[in-house]
């Protein structure tokens, strides 16, 4: 990963062939270093890429937010029209401007500037989507498991984590599982496949008879303090070491949460990672009184879950970072499609049944 700069207020970031987790530092560095420059405009080239999965379009959520907040401006160039349809379906061109290829007059620059921007530019690599959703504009359930109430979701957006109301979260649970036999691959299967018994008593999930599958809905019951919320999640990427749930418009948050395993030297660590913001300015409400705890409690109970089956002791580490904490009042709007309001003629018709 390097970058090169391209007149006085532009410089272009020429990324690695696999965006992951690991390019969190690196690009973080990037980053702060043209800041210190005042550079204003950063393009990100996605041409050398061959592969991103879920947890690399979180580090580029976290570089929107990081830019924002150094008063950068960041474009993506380079993504075929398959990425294109990933950073719709993300949301993360609400934070990074997609340039269309060729890049004529792309962030701000001369004719010159962007013959130089031309000559930079390094072999396109795969960019192939494995793991990843197929496209879509609205949830479709085809499918109703038994028991679940199916409500909020059909017909809805996605929302990521820069489409909600408040501050975004980054919450991280970390379970240490110190068993041999064991492969990563096997703990992602393993959580695949006792998800929805994983779950705390309060927590309904219902997956199809497909599973935790790209592009499947995974249908949600909750008895929350507000009462019961129904509402659901997509799995929006899945591969043999991680999955991705995201929320759609109703839900109480607005982003992801991330399940991946990794060896640690002997060990393997089991990780989910939320990067979210409560949905709308009710959500954020809740989750300021007692749905943060509420929420928390879920994941421990998860991770708690999983080691129970497994044998191990279940010491699970959290860390919780505000990456930014400005309220986005324009998506107020958001609070239209609230489940929670939306569930409410159930839960009357539970008291008198």
């Amino acid at each position: 990963m390097n970058s090169s700069s391209i007149g006085k207020s532009t410089c272009l970031i020429s990324l690695d062939r696999n965006l992951s987790g690991e390019s969190e530092k690196g690009l973080k560095e990037i980053l702060a270093k043209v800041e210190q420059q005042k550079i204003r405009h950063v393009i990100l080239d996605f041409s050398p890429i061959d592969h991103m999965n879920s947890a690399g379009a979180s580090v580029l959520v976290k570089m929107a937010v990081l830019a924002n907040q150094h008063k950068q401006k960041l474009f993506a160039l380079g993504l075929n029209t398959r990425y294109q349809d990933i950073f719709h379906l993300t949301g993360l061109c609400e934070g990074i401007s997609v340039i269309k290829e060729p890049p004529e007059k792309s962030a701000g620059l001369s004719d010159a500037e962007v013959r130089d921007l031309q000559a930079m530019i390094i072999g396109k690599g795969r960019q192939d989507d494995g793991g990843w959703s197929p496209n879509l504009t609205k949830l479709q359930v085809t499918e109703k498991p038994r028991g679940a109430m199916n409500k909020n979701v059909h017909n809805r957006q996605v929302l990521g984590p820069l489409q909600g109301f408040g501050p975004i979260w980054e919450k991280t649970y970390r379970l240490t599982i110190d068993k041999v036999a064991l492969q990563p691959k096997d703990i992602i299967a393993i959580m695949k496949q006792h998800f929805p018994e994983f779950q705390p008593p309060q927590n309904r999930f219902y997956a199809t008879t497909k599973g935790i599958t790209a592009g499947e809905i995974v249908l949600i019951d909750s008895a929350t303090p507000g009462g019961l919320v129904s509402t659901g999640v997509l799995v929006l990427y899945s591969d043999d070491w991680s999955f991705t749930l995201m929320t759609p418009q109703g839900h109480p948050e607005a982003g992801w949460v991330t399940f991946n395993a990794s060896a640690k030297g002997k060990a393997i660590e089991m990780q989910i990672q939320g990067l979210a913001s409560a949905a709308d300015p009710l959500y954020e409400l809740a989750f300021r009184i007692a749905g943060s705890k509420f929420q928390e409690a879920i994941w421990r109970h998860v991770l708690s879950s999983l080691a129970s089956h497994l044998g191990v002791k279940a010491e699970i580490r959290i860390e919780k970072t505000c990456l930014m904490s400005d309220l986005q009042w324009l998506r107020s709007v958001n609070l239209w499609y609230n489940a929670q309001i939306r569930s409410l003629p159930y839960n009357i018709t539970r008291l008198f049944s």
